[in-house]
């Protein structure tokens, strides 16, 4: 994975129609093992495992947001106090601390309620644009 230098991130979330001086960038670490061992982390499931750690109380957070490559990527990773964690990455790849620009988190409750209107998937970056009235701090309107 290349890393983006944040001009080109800025502009790639430009070109997608969000607002990115309103996106935060955050670094995503290796899990402790420990951790991680009690995750799900399904390979190329990022969603699916992010949303399955926050409900069984193994993370804090559902995190929806872009992994910073070229292209950037969709995805959902998990955070845990101030921690960012992406267990299906490092769980079937070999990891190394990425840059991921953050469009929302969701608690337990909002990520459950907003998968309820989702019919029963996670929430994902098209749900968020299905519903931009709602996440207008981070989509063009």
């Amino acid at each position: 994975m290349t890393a983006l230098n944040l001009e080109i991130i800025k502009q790639q979330l430009t070109d997608l129609n969000f607002i990115a001086d309103n996106i935060r960038l955050v670094t995503v670490n290796e899990m402790p093992v420990e951790l991680l061992e009690n995750c799900t982390k399904t390979e190329g499931e990022s969603f699916y495992n992010s949303y399955m750690n926050v409900v069984y109380k193994k993370a804090d957070r559902y995190v929806l947001g872009y992994v910073c490559q070229d292209p950037l990527l969709d995805q959902a990773i998990i955070r845990i106090g101030d921690h960012y964690y992406d267990p299906t990455k490092q769980a079937n790849e070999d990891f190394k601390p990425y840059q991921f620009a953050v469009l929302t988190e969701f608690t337990t409750f909002d990520m459950m309620k907003h998968a309820k209107k989702n019919k029963d998937f996670p929430p994902d970056i098209d749900y968020l644009i299905s519903k931009k009235k709602h996440f207008k701090n981070v989509i063009k309107g």
